[in-house]
């Protein structure tokens, strides 16, 4: 009874969050969605007439626009940089060119599509090579390239936006309150004045908010599939994964060439998706950033030898905590213990393993240990634990400090079924 309740005051507390997130997305929706259909489309070369309702379009359209182009450029930072610098180049007539921004420049969009171009050698370099001959390369691109590109993504986007401010946006010069006797003919005056730079202001404020709020989820969640390649077993998932993030980038590009208000809607259908997943990718990215850089630069030599704990992430069979949290675990007695802080920064929680530490062993995973406990004599295994790999070569001091039955050494997955059975096993809460 005692877990029923606490699984119903689970789902309530869930059920009462999501309410409250769907609450504040769509009146934003349903915002924008007035805007954009409020009016025919307006020419895009050409500034629209100085009805009302022209300008609300023009504006709607301009910010659907900047929102696909946001959450394009977050799924894949130097894909969506280098092409939108070049296409920019490109389509602007060549008297022009020297006032184009530095972003549009090709001694900044070049070499990004050099980089890219060896991307996609490499990855398709994994057909014909094994993966584990990749696994340094790969750690560099997400340790250093895919957070960089989302550095210089985001500044980017920033600078085209501001760059663009009140130039572009159609601002109301009308005051929002009726002017009365002729003492308010001033304040009218003033008010129509200042009204434009006033709601100017607001607006890119607006905008520069929304920018930073959707490019930071859908950023994280995407750079979670980078982690999901990084650390996949089997080489055909990562060509799976790939095809499936690039698939959605062509979606996203085809709905908005085809008009701003389909781009808009992908976008945000991408961006409540990338909230349901925030929680959960927040947590991978760690683990994947820790061990990109556990494996650039190898375990130590020796560890310390006042170690009693060792730094892992929680894993599907570590009941009452988030997947992939981040913590240590030690020993007390006969018992191990799991410490963590939720969201990294809150007060901390531990959680006692059930069963004794004779129980568990220590498997020598692919790229890092694992906790594990033995389900039957079928030789079948539930994982608790994910160790960094700097405990790699160190698997007998960390059993012997645990407590744990013995070191085993695992097989690795051999067949697709095996890998997708794996990456679902990522994904379960």
């Amino acid at each position: 009874m005692q877990c029923f309740a606490l699984f119903s005051r689970r789902k309530i507390c869930y059920a009462l969050c999501m309410r409250h997130t769907f609450s504040c997305i769509l009146p934003v929706l349903a915002v924008l969605t007035v805007v954009l259909l409020s009016g025919a489309p307006a020419a895009a070369a050409e500034p629209p007439s100085s009805s009302l309702t022209s300008r609300l379009l023009f504006n709607g359209e301009l910010i659907a626009t900047e929102i696909s182009k946001v959450t394009g450029c977050a799924i894949s930072p130097i894909l969506g940089i280098s092409v939108l610098g070049a296409y920019t180049y490109y389509t602007t007539p060549e008297p022009q060119r020297p006032q184009l921004p530095w972003h549009a420049a090709p001694q900044f969009w070049g070499p990004l599509l050099a980089v890219l171009l060896g991307i996609i050698l490499k990855d398709s370099a994994k057909v014909a090579l094994p993966k584990i001959i990749l696994v340094p390369l790969d750690a560099a691109e997400t340790l250093l390239e895919k957070n960089t590109s989302a550095v210089l993504a985001l500044i980017v986007l920033l600078t085209s936006i501001t760059g663009k401010g009140l130039d572009q946006l159609q601002l109301t010069a009308s005051p929002l309150v009726p002017s009365f006797p002729a003492s308010a003919h001033a304040a009218a005056d003033m008010t129509r004045q200042a009204g434009p730079d006033l709601i100017g202001t607001l607006e890119l404020g607006s905008l520069i908010l929304v920018v930073l709020v959707v490019y930071t989820v859908v950023w994280i969640v995407s750079h979670s599939i980078n982690i999901l390649i990084l650390v996949s077993p089997f080489s055909m998932l990562d060509l799976l994964l790939t095809l499936g993030k690039n698939s959605v980038i062509a979606l996203l590009l085809g709905a908005s060439l085809l008009h701003p208000l389909a781009g808009l809607l992908v976008s945000l259908a991408i961006f409540l998706l990338s909230l349901l997943l925030f929680s959960w990718s927040l947590r991978f990215v760690l683990f994947g950033t820790l061990m990109a850089l556990d494996l650039l630069r190898g375990p130590p030599a020796a560890l310390p030898s006042d170690t009693r704990s060792a730094q892992v992430f929680a894993c599907r069979g570590l009941r009452g905590v988030p997947v992939m949290s981040y913590g240590r675990l030690y020993r007390t007695g006969d018992a191990l213990i799991f410490t963590y802080r939720p969201w990294l920064f809150l007060r901390s929680r531990s959680v006692t393993l059930p069963e004794p530490c004779e129980v568990y062993s220590f498997g020598k995973g692919r790229y890092s240990g694992i906790l594990i406990r033995a389900e039957g004599e079928s030789g079948r295994y539930a994982t608790l634990c994910r160790f960094r790999p700097r405990y790699n070569s160190h698997e007998d001091k960390m059993a012997e400090m645990l407590g744990l039955a013995c070191v085993r050494d695992l097989s690795l997955a051999r067949t697709l079924r095996d890998g997708l059975g794996w990456v679902r096993e990522q994904f379960a809460r």
